[in-house]
C-alpha cells in the first residue's frame, strides 16, 4: 500500500508539474502541437532532400524512409520523455523547488517516487506519439504506409509494456548518477539523448552507420524496440528495399522482443543495484540537501 500510495501521488505530481498547473485544455492543445510541429520539421526536411538528391542525381530519395523516420520520431518521443525526463527530476526537486530531501526522509518510497514521476512523462509521452501518428494520417506519403493491414495490436502493447520497463530502467541509471552531480549534470542527459537518438536509428537505418559502429548500436536495447515499434506500425520491410538491408531487417518481430526483453531485464538489475548504490552514497555526501551552482 505504501509503494501504491506513492506511486499514485508521484503520478499525479509530476502531470501537474509537466502542465505547470495549467488548464487541462490549454496544456491538450501544447501537446498536440509539440509533438506535431516537430515530427513535421522532419517531414518537411525529406521533402528538401527528396528534391535535392532528384536534382542532383535524378533520383529521389526511396519512399519509404519517409514513414520510417516519422514513426521513428514519433515512438523517440516517449524515450526523451521517461529516459532523460526522469534525470531532470532531480535536478528539479533538489535545485529549483528544493524538496528533494524531504522527499527522501518521508515515508514516500525514494524509487518508486522516480517511477511515479516517470510514469507521468510516460503518459505524456505515449500522447504526444499517438497524436503524431494520427496527425501523419493526413499527408499521403504517410497515410500509405500507415494503412491498419499492417498494425498489429498485440505486438505494439508487448513492445510498449517492455519499452516502458527498459526506458524506467535507463531513467533511474541517469537519475541516480544525476543525484551524485551538480546542477550542470542536465547536460549528461541532453548528451546522451544525442548519442541513443544517432546510435538508434531513429532517423536512418543502421546499414549505413560505419562498420565499426554498429557493433554499439546493437548492443543498445532501444535499437530493439524502436525495430519492433517499427515492426509493429508498418509491418517488416520489404528484402529488395533499402530499409531491408539492416542487420535486423531479417529478424522476425518476435526475435526483436526477445532481444528487447532480455536487454531490458540486463538494463533492469543493472539500474537496481546502481540506484541502491548511489542513494547511499549521495546520502552520505550530502549530494540529497545540497543545492548546486553551473
Amino acid at each position: 500500500m505504501s509503494h501504491l500510495r506513492t506511486l499514485s501521488w508521484s503520478t499525479w505530481l509530476g502531470w501537474q508539474v509537466e502542465s505547470n498547473w495549467a488548464n487541462p485544455w490549454l496544456f491538450t492543445l501544447y501537446l498536440v502541437v509539440k509533438p506535431v510541429t516537430g515530427s513535421l520539421m522532419l517531414v518537411c526536411m525529406f521533402y528538401a532532400a527528396d528534391a535535392a538528391a532528384d536534382s542532383a542525381f535524378g533520383r529521389g530519395v526511396p519512399k519509404e524512409f519517409l514513414p520510417y523516420v516519422y514513426v521513428s520520431n514519433a515512438c523517440y518521443a516517449l524515450v526523451g520523455a521517461v529516459m532523460f525526463g526522469m534525470s531532470s527530476v532531480v535536478i528539479a526537486d533538489r535545485e529549483s523547488y528544493r524538496m528533494l530531501k524531504f522527499i527522501f526522509i518521508s515515508p514516500a518510497e525514494f524509487a518508486t517516487y522516480f517511477f511515479g514521476r516517470g510514469f507521468a512523462k510516460a503518459m505524456e509521452g505515449i500522447g504526444g506519439g499517438v497524436i503524431t501518428i494520427l496527425a501523419g494520417l493526413a499527408l499521403p506519403g504517410i497515410r500509405d504506409s500507415l494503412g491498419f493491414g499492417h498494425l498489429s495490436i498485440g505486438w505494439l502493447i508487448a513492445f510498449l509494456a517492455v519499452g516502458f520497463v527498459m526506458l524506467w530502467s535507463a531513467g533511474m541509471l541517469l537519475a541516480s548518477a544525476v543525484l551524485n552531480m551538480n546542477r550542470s549534470s542536465m547536460f549528461l542527459s541532453e548528451g546522451i539523448a544525442g548519442v541513443v537518438y544517432f546510435l538508434s536509428g531513429v532517423v536512418f537505418p543502421l546499414a549505413i552507420l560505419p562498420g565499426w559502429l554498429k557493433p554499439v548500436s546493437l548492443a543498445l536495447p532501444t535499437t530493439y524496440w524502436l525495430e519492433g515499434m517499427r515492426r509493429a506500425i508498418l509491418g517488416a520491410p520489404a528484402p529488395e528495399s533499402a530499409l531491408g538491408q539492416s542487420p535486423l531487417a531479417g529478424w522476425s518481430t518476435g526475435e526483436l522482443f526477445l532481444a528487447t526483453l532480455a536487454s531490458t531485464a540486463a538494463l533492469a538489475t543493472a539500474a537496481h543495484l546502481f540506484h541502491r548504490w548511489a542513494v547511499r552514497r549521495a546520502w552520505r555526501n550530502g549530494k540529497i540537501e545540497e543545492t548546486t551552482g553551473m
